[in-house]
């Protein structure tokens, strides 16, 4: 048989693995682009060039957190140490360290300021998507906590929080205060202003929203934070000492994960930023108004929207484990938290993958 022979037509092909792929749609799942993954085979003849590839992915990185001042620092790992690294730098053992949530990442988070050896306090926004800044004021006066830490996205709740607002009442307030933004959902496909939130910490992961390989925990870092250390605590294992993984010379982050980050990082700025957030934004309106027309209600309230992921509650008197089970059946996964189905809608995410998630929501329906 030929080569040509054997060549499946390319509608045939395309129909085919629309039949048989699954659709991951669950936040952190996404499929890695193919130039990506190429990326990551990349040969080198010295570690010169893994040095170079790493301080052109910080330098990459810079506008996306928007700043022009942090130092960036590649620590290699899984997402969830993003957050580990931030609490231990960024507080002394024993420090308050006060938690803005504004949905159930908030008990994640709040579990990690607590295991590491700090004293947890909560705020949680209300019904409107915030927490009102007049309580955030008296509070702030109050316990003076050595760090706030809040997370731009909520990842179960698909809710922004207002960090402009936020970081106003921070300056006015309590000006010594460390701000930590977890950027995890909102990096690459939200404008981030850590210069102007005067944020001493905003971090997310190689592959959540960039879209690179899973691995690295990526953070812009004040100058405030650079100064301080963490070898007085002995709960901190020096593998989480950002000094360690501030510059890419002698760091020893793994070559595949950087040549693939760089890679995705150059997909990023070839669209541009305004564009990108642009579009992700246009996907996240089209998507939100396919679910009211299906009748799922958006978790997150007008105006605090995710454009990076969504939670939904079905229709009245529809199961929720049962719909997730039928979906996953058709080759659809999406998250499930206790605020309802979570589905990602960013990265290698596309228009197509989200209109065959309604097509399998219909099928279900003229099932029923």
């Amino acid at each position: 048989m030929t080569e040509e022979q054997g060549r499946v037509p390319s509608i045939v092909r395309d129909e085919l693995s629309l039949a048989d792929r699954r659709f991951l749609l669950t936040p952190g799942w996404a499929r890695t682009a193919e130039d990506v993954l190429r990326a990551s085979a990349t040969s080198f003849e010295s570690w010169s060039e893994v040095e170079r590839a790493d301080a052109e992915c910080r330098e990459g990185l810079m506008p996306l957190f928007g700043t022009e001042q942090a130092g960036i620092v590649v620590v290699p790992g899984a997402a969830s140490l993003g957050m580990e690294v931030a609490v231990v730098a960024a507080s002394p053992p024993g420090a308050v360290v006060l938690v803005l949530g504004h949905g159930p990442q908030c008990d994640r988070i709040t579990h990690v300021v607590s295991r590491r050896g700090r004293v947890a306090d909560v705020m949680q926004a209300q019904e409107g998507g915030s927490v009102d800044l007049q309580l955030l004021r008296t509070r702030l006066a109050d316990i003076r906590p050595s760090t706030i830490v809040v997370s731009h996205v909520d990842a179960c709740s698909g809710i922004v929080a207002p960090l402009d607002d936020y970081a106003e009442v921070i300056r006015e307030v309590a000006p010594q205060t460390l701000l930590v933004v977890d950027g995890t959902w909102a990096t690459g496909c939200m404008a981030q202003r850590m210069d102007d939130w005067h944020a001493d910490i905003v971090f997310t992961d190689s592959a959540s929203t960039l879209g690179g390989c899973s691995g690295l925990v990526l953070a812009a870092v004040s100058s405030r934070v650079r100064e301080r250390k963490v070898r007085h605590d002995a709960a901190a294992p020096l593998y989480i000492e950002l000094s360690r993984w501030s510059s890419p010379t002698g760091a020893e982050v793994p070559p595949s994960l950087v040549f693939a980050l760089r890679a995705a990082l150059d997909r990023i700025h070839a669209e541009g930023l305004p564009a990108r957030f642009a579009r992700c934004d246009g996907v996240a309106r089209s998507f939100r108004e396919e679910a009211a027309a299906h009748g799922f209600r958006v978790v997150a309230p007008p105006g605090h929207e995710a454009v990076t992921l969504t939670a939904l509650r079905p229709p009245a008197g529809v199961d929720i484990q049962d719909l997730h089970t039928e979906l996953e059946r058709r080759g659809v996964d999406v998250g499930m938290t206790p605020t309802g189905l979570v589905v990602a809608h960013t990265g290698g995410i596309s228009p197509d993958n989200l209109q065959h998630f309604w097509h399998a929501v219909e099928e279900l329906h003229l099932q029923a």
